[in-house]
């Protein structure tokens, strides 16, 4: 009995240790973003981590095999940084990248991101389109997190941050890791 205790504590804190080297790795990637990396392909890493450390609700998903649907809105230069995702695992899914254009496009969506440069009306859309929704929503521009975007990538000091809105991710029935969240600077309760 009390070796399967120290056994179960051992497998945690290797399992622990396993998370933050991980979870170290992409902040160092996020640091080392310079002028002659590619900040898309940077973002497109973390939005792919991102989804390996959220929750969806089970009825998210007709079965297990199902895909997972990521939507990008965005210019020539995200669209090719985020099609490097498509058919990637996210747990036992695969990664399905489609482009969006206009905010019908959204009801396909498990998660999006939506780059700086789009139409605030349309993004106001999109965000409403969504709103209440188990669809995790990523962004880069300022107002982003006070329009209801849940995740938003920002620049400070030359390093790549984000922020996270546990109050919109909480209402969008998505559960965020633990670790996803230490990582964030968080916006609203938690």
């Amino acid at each position: 009995m009390k070796k399967d205790k120290e056994l179960v504590k051992r497998l945690k804190r290797v399992y622990g240790l396993a998370v933050l080297l991980m979870l170290l790795s992409i902040s160092a990637i996020a640091n080392a973003v310079s002028p002659g990396m590619d900040e898309y392909a940077v973002k497109a890493a973390f939005v792919l981590n991102f989804a390996r450390y959220t929750q969806w609700p089970e009825e998210s998903f007709a079965s297990p095999a199902e895909p997972f649907t990521l939507c990008v809105l965005g210019n020539k230069t995200i669209k090719s940084a985020f099609q490097e995702l498509n058919g990637k695992k996210i747990n036992d899914r695969t990664l399905d990248v489609h482009f969006m254009h206009k905010s019908k496009d959204v009801g396909q969506c498990d998660m999006m991101f939506i780059g700086k440069g789009v139409d605030p009306v349309l993004l106001l859309d999109i965000l409403a389109a969504v709103k209440d929704k188990p669809v995790l929503t990523i962004g880069e521009t300022k107002a982003f997190i006070n329009d209801g975007g849940i995740i938003n990538f920002f620049s400070r000091t030359g390093r790549l941050h984000f922020e996270i809105n546990v109050i919109i991710a909480r209402k969008n029935h998505l559960k965020l890791s633990s670790r996803l969240l230490k990582l964030a600077i968080l916006v609203g309760e938690k």
